[in-house]
């Protein structure tokens, strides 16, 4: 008797918008919940080539992963303090060494520990990117702002515009992946899924279906969350 063959699961499709491509077990862990991975990014990042404010300071803050490369000509005997696993692992990577990391992936949290460990006579060195939020800085005392790279809207295709349609789920990492959205979502009828406060911020000021945030800031983490809902 021949095998009978099940018919194939009709696969819903997602986008994930972060500029940086998907490791191969965070892509086999959607698809095999039944999704169809798109990596659509709506942004892109390019260095400013702008040199540091300053030549010599005992702190140097990076809160984002796309920092890193403009600071390959940095001295490394300084204390870094830094924002998410993957951005300290960047900055390892090129021989810096990471001596503070908040539990907490933002900002906020990183500039309050920051807070209980400067002394009040040395220099932080704050690595940004050109959208990055900037009033935390006021609770250091001496803080030099570094712009380091820039963020550049990609803008949607139209066939992207109308894929998104038949969209179930939509990943963003940032608030300037929803600005470029917002444009079309009157297409979108799905489910946003977003890493961190800011980017759920952004999120539900445009839209009013559902947004699903993990309570750890990272791509492994916003990727579970996913294949949970779908599986």
């Amino acid at each position: 008797m021949a095998d009978v063959k099940s018919s194939p699961r009709s696969m819903s499709d997602v986008w994930y918008t972060g500029t940086k491509r998907m490791t191969a077990s965070q892509r086999a862990l959607l698809e095999a919940s039944g999704l169809s991975v798109h990596h659509v990014p709506l942004i892109q990042t390019r260095e400013t080539h702008v040199p540091p404010p300053v030549e010599r300071f005992d702190w140097l803050v990076v809160t984002s992963q796309n920092a890193v490369p403009a600071l390959r000509n940095l001295m490394r005997d300084v204390k870094v303090a830094a924002v998410g696993e993957k951005t300290k692992r960047a900055l390892e990577a090129e021989g810096f060494t990471v001596s503070l990391m908040p539990e907490t992936y933002t900002g906020e949290a990183l500039f309050e520990q920051l807070r209980d460990v400067v002394s009040a006579d040395e220099v932080v060195l704050f690595a940004r990117g050109n959208l990055a939020n900037t009033k935390h800085m006021t609770m250091l005392s001496h803080v030099q702002d570094w712009v380091v790279y820039e963020t550049i809207p990609v803008p949607l295709t139209p066939a992207q515009q109308q894929q998104l349609e038949t969209v179930k789920a939509l990943l963003v990492l940032s608030p300037s992946a929803v600005e470029a959205l917002t444009p079309h979502l009157s297409r979108f009828n799905g489910t946003w899924y977003a890493i961190g406060e800011v980017t759920e911020r952004a999120v539900r000021q445009v839209s009013t279906l559902p947004v699903r945030v993990p309570e750890c800031y990272t791509m492994d983490a916003l990727i579970q969350c996913v294949g949970e809902d779908f599986s």
